[in-house]
């Protein structure tokens, strides 16, 4: 493992060694491995942290520390330089947000792993909902809505040894305390600032913790019966749901659109969509993108 690497990152908890010998400072303004340890009820997510106050991108970190890290390992950065979401776009991620990556090593068939970013949002929605009362949806495939705004995403990387998982990256970041009005404007308009929809200051220690809290038992779940059984939840938060999406697909360089309404998702984590000619189609996640249609008001003539 490269050491020059790890001198940059804290562990935790403080029985381990610390990787560099230092401590961290002190600031209210940070985030404390430690208060997040003390939050937790998991049983293993979250029980082992990597800490950084900044970093190009946690994603990456971790799948450097995957290969000897335990499982549930969570990675942490106050802020990244190159952090990204799907598709290769590029993830804003100021001082006050939420960037961390969640190593985790599932015994389940690979071709099962790339729908797990549904119940991840899932769980983050639900966290949301009940720690700050507020209205959430998770739009498929990868990111989590506040008041039709997006406030969280997902990013699922995974190194596959020979039929089997060696391990899964869980890349989630959040705009908890970030002041939209500082982000740029393409990402403003179609962004939410949790502190400012919640009315609050976030306690990110909470938050993340929490988040591992509510995620770890469906995660337990999904890899003991699969993504079926947690469908009829998930998508009574579903955005869009019975409203008119249009699918975008831009695999190998190509641009091709598919519209209609969206019904929901399979037992696999696909999109179900139902054309104008009664055709339903599935899509997987892939290089596909969703946005809803909004329809035009048309008023009366006097």
């Amino acid at each position: 493992m490269n050491e020059d690497f790890l001198g940059q990152y804290v562990q935790f908890p403080e029985d381990q060694p610390l990787i560099n010998g230092c401590g961290l400072p002190e600031s209210e303004d940070l985030i404390s491995p430690k208060k997040i340890i003390e939050n937790l009820d998991t049983v293993f997510m979250g029980r082992n942290i990597f800490y950084t106050t900044s970093t190009i991108s946690t994603n990456e970190d971790a799948k450097i520390l995957a290969p000897g890290a335990q499982d549930g390992t969570l990675v942490i950065a106050e802020t990244q330089t190159g952090g990204k979401g799907r598709l290769g776009r590029r993830w804003e991620s100021p001082l006050g947000g939420i960037f961390m990556s969640l190593i985790l090593k599932p015994q389940i068939d690979p071709a099962k792993t790339p729908s797990l970013a549904i119940p991840v949002g899932y769980s983050i929605a639900k966290t949301l909902e009940k720690d700050y009362s507020l209205l959430t949806q998770v739009k498929w495939p990868n990111d989590v809505l506040v008041n039709g705004r997006k406030v969280a995403g997902i990013l699922c990387e995974m190194k596959v040894g020979v039929n089997r998982i060696s391990y899964v990256i869980v890349g989630i970041g959040v705009n908890a305390n970030i002041e939209l009005a500082s982000m740029p404007e393409d990402v403003r308009s179609k962004s939410a600032s949790l502190c400012e929809e919640a009315g609050q200051v976030i306690v990110r220690e909470h938050l993340i913790a929490n988040i591992l809290n509510t995620f770890e038992p469906v995660y337990f779940q999904f890899l003991d019966s699969g993504l079926e059984p947690l469908l009829s939840e998930i998508e009574q938060i579903l955005a869009y749901k019975g409203h008119k999406v249009v699918v975008e697909n831009t695999a190998h360089g190509t641009h091709q659109s598919e519209s209609g309404i969206l019904q929901g998702l399979d037992k696999d984590g696909r999109l179900i969509l139902s054309t104008s000619e009664g055709i339903q189609k599935a899509f997987s996640a892939g290089d596909v993108s969703l946005r809803q249609v909004v329809e035009p008001n048309i008023g009366e003539c006097l």
